[in-house]
């Protein structure tokens, strides 16, 4: 028995209808409390269980159906079964005169927001109104929308529920929403497309700080929703910022870019969002703050969609300069394979290395490799960054094979050939490619040279097959397309 349960209550908890009644015949008080102060009865204890024979057997005995519990919470009987979604203890409290709302607490958003759509059915029809709101300013349809349970959202749509309805918060009305911004913050995919479907506004539910759905899904990660609100004509950049603090200005990119979210990233960026905005007083940008942070596939989309990499904030720094003081190693590696500076310009006559910022922040291992790195100066230098499919690009777009900051500096070829006596140039990776491009021109490296020496290429393929039609070659053991091909385009065809 627990703490404080009366002989009775204890019966009407586990559902023991015989002992109920024998305690009610033998005199028990239908409406005891327990002992221990609260005022929970055993109707409350029995309904919120789910026990309807015992719930009938107590109203019969005169339990009064609207008696509130006294903790301050005003909860009766009807709430604690449309919560637990007990059907038919929730028709049995109605049909013994339950009142559908007590203290501005309304059993329809005990019932949406636990997402059982029955019990809101019955609610609905016994008179409940769909649009009333609780003690904190919510709806049923904002619970059930914050919650996740599209079908009861559904069922409230039809029943002519205000899709947006606002709920404000007591304590901060500046925080006004809507179902839409609730959906759209927890990343209730279906929900929003029920909400959508219904006409809900998608810049609507904007917060006075100018946080729109769109943002607040950006925060969280929910790339669905992102794409579904997109696809609802959200505003891509919207800006939400604080009341006079520009420091926390930022647009749904900036917001997921500093929170690694990098499929929202993705999805927004091919929306059109301003990659490189940085409309803030100090000037940092997603890919700063994505470089800080160590996001790498956030970098990676962001550098892939062409974002100014050398671009800087108010003093000077820049992503790289920012990736190296935060010690995050691979995302100085993929900066510097998009030709991020080394440089930090703290102020016009003051020059700062990244080699010094690493070395000056502790990064023992980003300086190794910065020092190692010190005269790459192409994207193809970096084999073991770029991958594969960034070396086939570089080297189809004429990256030039013998590039080198200084005279007798490290080329790619060189590097390349350095892997191979390595060990580490395997069949497919960057190094490969650049070995084979490095080769005459053949079928099998002729997807590796620039379009330029492509086209030359088939027009000299052209003119071998016109040449072998020629009546005085006709029946020659030798092909002429094979000589044409094996000794004379390797010759012509230069990268």
């Amino acid at each position: 028995m627990r703490e404080g349960d009366t002989p009775l209550i204890d019966a009407a908890r586990h559902g023991r209808l015989a002992d109920v009644e024998a305690l009610l015949s033998g005199g028990a008080d239908v409406n005891e409390s327990k002992t221990n102060g609260s005022s929970t009865t055993a109707l409350c204890v029995a309904a919120q269980e789910g026990h309807v024979e015992v719930v009938s057997a107590l109203l019969a005995a005169g339990a009064r159906v609207n008696e509130p519990k006294t903790d301050g919470s005003g909860i009766t009987a009807l709430l604690l079964a449309a919560q637990e979604g007990h059907m038919e203890v929730v028709a049995a409290l109605l049909a013994a005169g339950a009142l559908l709302a007590v203290a501005d607490d309304p059993a329809l958003q005990f019932a949406a927001g636990h997402g059982h759509v029955e019990v809101v059915a019955a609610l609905l029809a016994a008179g409940a109104r769909v649009d009333d709101k609780d003690e904190d300013g919510a709806t049923a349809l904002y619970c059930a929308a914050s919650e996740g349970h599209a079908v009861v959202v559904s069922a409230l749509l039809a029943s002519g529920a205000t899709v947006d309805s606002l709920w404000i918060p007591p304590e901060d009305p500046s925080k006004t929403t809507t179902p839409l911004f609730a959906a759209s913050q927890v990343g209730h995919v279906e929900v929003l497309a029920a909400l959508l479907a219904a006409g809900a506004r998608v810049e609507g539910a904007k917060l006075s700080d100018g946080c729109t759905p769109l943002w607040v899904a950006s925060s969280e990660g929910h790339a669905e929703v992102v794409s579904a609100l997109l696809a609802a004509g959200a505003e891509v950049d919207s800006i939400s910022q604080e009341p006079g603090d520009d420091a926390s200005k930022t647009t749904p990119l900036w917001i997921a870019s500093c929170e690694g979210h990098a499929e929202v990233v993705s999805t927004l960026v091919s929306a059109g969002a301003s990659i490189d905005w940085s409309d803030r007083d100090d000037q940092v940008t997603s890919l700063m703050v994505a470089a800080q942070q160590g996001h790498v596939e956030v970098l990676t989309v962001l550098l892939q969609a062409g974002v100014t990499v050398n671009q800087t904030e108010d003093d000077g720094r820049t992503a790289m300069s920012l990736a190296c003081a935060a010690g995050h190693l691979t995302c100085v590696k993929l900066l510097s394979s998009y030709g991020a500076t080394r440089t930090w310009h703290a102020a016009p006559d003051n020059h700062i290395t990244v080699e010094e910022i690493a070395t000056d922040s502790g990064h023992d291992d980003v300086t190794a490799w910065l020092v190692e790195s010190r005269h790459w100066s192409t994207p193809l230098h970096h084999l073991r960054i770029i991958g594969a499919t960034r070396a086939r690009e570089q080297l189809r777009g004429g990256a030039d094979l013998h590039a080198a900051a200084a005279a007798g500096g490290p080329t790619p070829l060189s590097l390349a050939q350095a892997l191979r006596a390595a060990g580490d140039a395997s069949e497919g990776s960057a190094a490969s490619l650049v070995l084979a491009a490095a080769e005459p021109w053949g079928p099998r490296t002729h997807s590796l040279f620039p379009a330029a020496a492509r086209t030359f290429a088939a027009e000299l393929l052209l003119i071998g097959h016109q040449l072998s039609r020629q009546p005085h070659f006709a029946g020659e053991e030798i092909s002429l397309v094979d000589v044409w091909t094996q000794l004379v385009m390797p010759s012509a065809v230069v990268r």
